[in-house]
């Protein structure tokens, strides 16, 4: 019994670690543009997370007539996200035009190439994550492998405050859930009322302004900002701005 008791004790610990983040909820806002028209690239987050064993967010500019090749390590999955402009992207050998609020995601082991065939500078978001749990590179093949999504060929689902794009709501080699989707506000609304949640949350402001409440504080954000939520804090988004605002949101676990 005490050799029992002795054990289950010593899980605590473990427990507590594989469950830590040290990334911290509040906004992480897009570089000041002194770079307009030039490539650039700065890291806004990167830490551990609730579920991920490593989490970093990117923010990218790509200028007219540039074009850069990644390779997705082992260990990895990417997310793309396109925050302005338009980027041409090559994903299993398939090529696509892709506007403002289109995205990819890239499986481990995986090649994409982005370029910007433009006229004008294009800006991005590149999330790259591990889970804590082992990789399942068969789940996330069954699942659809990777794959991109068009914001022109999403369907708007009007609703009186708005409406949303729901992107996809599936596994992935890194999650057992994955789900995004990009919500549009009308001036002066909130999403729906502070609540928790056991999934953390990343919110990309598309356009407009925002206002999200962050456990007890309230954070600002403008379009390229990103508001990241650990898990179980409370949290609320309202539009403040005096146009309509949109942003992606994104949960896994």
């Amino acid at each position: 019994m005490i050799a029992r008791l002795f054990f289950l004790i010593s899980l605590v610990p473990v427990y507590a670690m594989a469950q830590q983040s040290d990334v911290p909820s509040g906004v992480y806002p897009w570089p000041a543009e002194s770079f307009r028209g030039k490539n650039f690239s700065s890291i806004l987050l990167s830490g551990s997370g609730h579920d991920l064993e490593f989490v970093e967010v990117s923010a990218n500019v790509m200028a007219p007539r540039q074009k850069r090749t990644i390779t997705v390590r082992e260990n990895e999955e990417h997310l793309l996200l396109i925050i302005s402009g338009s980027l041409s992207t090559t994903v299993n050998d398939s090529t696509y035009s892709l506007a403002k609020g289109s995205m990819a995601m890239i499986m481990p082991s995986g090649k994409y190439s982005i370029s910007n065939k433009g006229t004008v500078s294009s800006s991005y978001h590149i999330m790259k994550y591990r889970s804590k749990l082992p990789i399942d590179q068969s789940r996330g093949k069954s699942a659809g492998g990777s794959f991109v999504k068009d914001w022109n060929k999403l369907t708007f689902k009007l609703a009186e405050k708005g409406g949303t794009r729901s992107y996809f709501d599936r596994p992935t080699a890194m999650a057992k859930r994955f789900e995004i989707h990009v919500t549009t506000l009308k001036e002066g609304f909130i999403s729906h009322p502070a609540h928790t949640h056991e999934a953390e949350e990343i919110i990309l402001v598309l356009q407009g302004n925002v206002n999200m409440l962050i456990g007890e504080k309230s954070y600002k954000a403008k379009a390229g900002d990103l508001l990241y939520v650990n898990s179980n804090v409370l949290h609320g988004l309202k539009n403040h701005g005096t146009v309509e605002c949109s942003y992606y949101a994104i949960q896994w676990n």
